[in-house]
């Protein structure tokens, strides 16, 4: 009996995926709707623990953005002009007028729930996350990388008329936060 235990519970281990660490960086290209905008732009995001940097830019490196932010804090910079704000979600809704999930992506791109916060959770065939449901966004996980990595590729968020649509183009190493 102890040995089936064992082995049911290597079973059920060996479906999660891993974790990448409180570090971590990728580089993709996000598309975003309301029912007056949309634009589409390259995205370069590095985390550590909780700082992060944020680098948004059209084709060719046109029109570069940079978001810095820390809890608490966070500064848009453009054309040397700032912007600041107590969260990721505030600055934008500001600077653009659109209202995106900000402070909620940097989980749903690991796979995971914003802790603290109410959310449900499907997972396909594989028991990889799927679908999450949180603070009025749907989020559904399409694509993932292969082993050993398993991370998100594709991601599409949806709250009534506010849309987006994430493609992760690699996740990197990630390297010092000025």
């Amino acid at each position: 009996m102890a040995t089936l235990v064992l082995f049911s519970g290597c079973s059920l281990m060996s479906k999660k995926a891993p974790q990448i660490e409180a570090d971590w960086a990728f580089s993709g290209k996000m598309a975003i709707q309301n029912s007056t905008q949309a634009t589409s732009f390259n995205l370069d995001w590095v985390q550590q623990n909780e700082r992060f940097q944020i680098i948004l830019s059209g084709p060719f490196g046109q029109g570069k953005i940079s978001i810095k932010g820390q809890p608490g804090q966070v500064t848009l910079s453009k054309g040397g002009q700032e912007q600041s704000a107590d969260n990721l979600n505030n600055l934008l809704y500001r600077a653009t007028s659109m209202d995106l999930p900000l402070d909620y992506l940097q989980f749903w791109v690991r796979a995971e729930t914003r802790p603290g916060k109410a959310a449900k959770v499907h997972r396909n065939e594989q028991g990889q996350v799927s679908q999450i449901t949180q603070a009025g966004w749907s989020v559904q996980i399409s694509d993932y990388f292969d082993a050993p990595l398993n991370q998100p590729r594709k991601l599409v968020f949806s709250n009534g008329g506010d849309r987006g649509k994430l493609i992760i183009r690699d996740w990197l190493p990630t390297s010092p936060l000025p």
